[in-house]
């Protein structure tokens, strides 16, 4: 049995600084669904994921203000996202 290794999606951009990006994201945010937890972490960089806890203060999956999206780009590729009080934080 062959085990596929799975990359973890890189941090990217976040609604604020996307620049040219808008439109990739408008169709980011059309085609997702909402997944848990586990799932996006199973599938981001946690290096930055811990960062991003340090600075915040508090673990994102303890946040109330932060819901976990699964996607894909236009070219088909998958994207994970969460939305923290409102900023999209953009994975692939």
């Amino acid at each position: 049995m062959k085990f596929k290794l799975l990359e973890e999606l890189q941090f990217q951009y976040t609604c604020v600084n996307s620049g040219d990006k808008l439109e990739e994201l408008e169709y980011i945010i059309d085609h997702s669904k909402q997944i848990s937890y586990v799932t996006f972490i199973k599938n981001v960089d946690k290096e930055f994921i811990n960062e991003f806890n340090e600075n915040v203060g508090i673990p994102i999956n303890k946040d109330w203000a932060v819901t976990f999206y699964k996607s894909k780009l236009p070219n088909g590729k998958p994207a994970y996202y969460f939305d923290h009080s409102a900023i999209e934080h953009v994975f692939y």
